[in-house]
């Protein structure tokens, strides 16, 4: 079974330590599908700089294909970051309005790399990664099409959701600031607007899945002393899309409740024990920035 991380790579910058972590959701997706069983690649733009070199030595490494990303002149995205208790505190000045090779010259689908994505049994793509309209080209494919919205209100714009929604077997949404009340109105408008199955995470409340059918799934959170909360979301987003393929996911294939409450179980156990690792997925590198 195969899982493509369609999107955006970076450095998470922990300015405390002077250290740079490989991640972005692309190939978070990638490599925590990787470590559940998965065939995993990743696709998205990667520069040259160091951490650009850096980021093709450690997926190669892990054993994720990037034989269709594009590298491109430039600097490669990153973020700055400091670890308080065991969590993540960005700092959005850290690095100013810079932007990275991902930003200026996100990949441009060609022939060959359509052809390329028909092999994988399912596509992640995600916000942040300036992809929409190379995304919703995937809809020719046969491959399943999941999306993550993360938690930004301008991912959740009734013209965006309308946009990218109707062609998705499954969007993800962080809601864990979302009021209880609140949660089905904005599930009932996502599935309006297209999406066929829509998973929600709201951090110590659980997760909750609601399915094609109108069930609906509770999953809990599984507790931890965290030692570094980064990449907790993607780890659990990939995980549980591996347990899902796993027991038998695929297109034209509704979802049902014995396979999505142990994949949700799974999930949370990963992500506990991901939360126990520095960086996305560790691989840092010590640089000055």
């Amino acid at each position: 079974m195969k899982i493509l991380g369609f999107g955006n790579c970076c450095v998470d910058y922990y300015i405390q330590q002077g250290i740079a972590y490989p991640g972005g959701n692309g190939l978070n997706v990638a490599v925590f599908a990787k470590d559940n069983g998965m065939d995993a690649a990743f696709l998205g733009t990667i520069g040259t700089d160091d951490i650009g070199k850096h980021i093709i030595k450690t997926a190669k490494k892990m054993g994720i294909d990037i034989s269709h990303s594009p590298i491109k002149k430039g600097a490669s995205g990153k973020a700055a970051v400091n670890i308080i208790n065991g969590d993540r505190v960005w700092d959005e000045e850290y690095f100013g309005d810079e932007h990275g090779v991902g930003t200026l010259f996100p990949p441009m689908l060609s022939e060959c790399d359509l052809e390329y994505v028909e092999g994988f049994d399912l596509i992640h793509g995600c916000s942040y990664a300036y992809l929409e309209d190379q995304f919703l080209r995937l809809v020719k494919t046969d491959s399943l099409l999941t999306y993550d919205f993360s938690d930004d209100d301008e991912y959740r714009t009734e013209e965006y959701l309308k946009e990218i929604c109707p062609v998705l077997d499954l969007g993800l949404f962080s809601c864990e600031h979302i009021a209880e009340e609140n949660i089905l109105d904005f599930v009932t408008f996502v599935k309006s607007c297209g999406c066929k199955n829509v998973l929600i995470t709201m951090g110590p409340r659980g997760q909750r899945f609601y399915s094609e059918s109108g069930e609906v799934y509770e999953g809990k959170a599984k507790y931890i002393t965290p030692i570094d909360t980064m990449g907790a979301g993607d780890s659990f987003c990939a995980a549980f899309l591996a347990g899902l393929l796993k027991r038998g996911w695929k297109k034209h294939v509704e979802l049902t409740g014995d396979m999505i409450i142990p994949a949700l179980a799974d999930a949370a156990e990963y992500s506990a024990k991901n939360c126990l690792v520095e960086g996305s997925f560790g691989h840092g590198l010590k640089i000055d920035m």
